[in-house]
């Protein structure tokens, strides 16, 4: 399974500065963490507003302003004392946003102003057209949102790591083979495309999925406030799906 933990023993240095870091370091205006921050974490936050009905244009407004709340400092002090999963305390911070009058007499109209997050509307709809729709509440859906966008900051960083390394053909011809058990047959024909044996596309897809594994538990890592919950935290998008 995609969700699943690597074969590594779990680490016991000093939990490494993570997404909660960069939380706090946007509190002093630092514009890298700001972008990072907002960048990572909006989309699970739209698919939660539009799945409570809100239209477009209101989960825009809605989910900008939340981040813009969530960059100042007064909110930020919250983080620091909050800690927990940054997934539970997102939702739980941004459904207490929707709940109070956003829209008051003293705030900027919309388009006024620079807002923090500059969210594209059409690709949002895009991908959330993507998104499987049933009959599961707004809080499973973010959660899956969640989870699959984790999946694809995975394939990214991978991505940029292999292309970085002069390997970007090893990676389009594997992405196939990113899970266990996917695309157990096909090796001969990617081989013969990488100028390798199939041996050695089998031994480089095994090396890809390791990679991949590590990659995304580094990302679960970044939301989580002690290494010891990345375990429980892997075990519970697992089950989502």
């Amino acid at each position: 399974s995609a969700m699943e933990p690597g074969d590594d023993q779990k680490q016991h240095e000093t939990f490494p500065p993570t997404r909660w870091s960069l939380v706090l370091d946007a509190g002093e205006d630092d514009p890298v963490a700001r972008a990072t921050f907002c960048h990572a974490y909006w989309f699970p936050l739209y698919c939660y507003a539009r799945r409570t009905g809100k239209g477009v244009e209101d989960a825009e407004d809605l989910t900008q302003a939340f981040f813009e709340r969530m960059l100042a400092r007064d909110f930020l002090a919250q983080a620091k004392s909050s800690r927990g999963r940054l997934r539970t305390f997102l939702l739980r911070c941004f459904a207490n946003f929707m709940a109070e009058q956003w829209r008051r007499d003293t705030s900027q109209k919309r388009g006024a102003g620079k807002p923090a997050l500059a969210i594209d509307a059409l690709s949002a709809e895009e991908r959330l057209a993507l998104e499987p729709h049933d009959t599961s509440t707004p809080e499973l859906e973010f959660e899956r949102a969640w989870a699959r966008e984790l999946l694809r900051q995975a394939v990214d960083r991978l991505e940029a790591s292999y292309q970085a390394a002069g390997n970007t053909a090893v990676f389009h011809a594997l992405r196939d083979h990113l899970t266990d058990g996917s695309g157990e047959t096909g090796y001969d024909g990617i081989a013969a495309g990488l100028g390798i044996s199939e041996p050695a596309a089998r031994f480089a897809a095994f090396k890809l999925r390791q990679r991949y594994r590590q990659t995304l538990r580094d990302l679960i890592r970044d939301t989580v406030a002690d290494l010891d919950e990345v375990e429980s935290e892997v075990a519970h998008l697992r089950g989502l799906f």
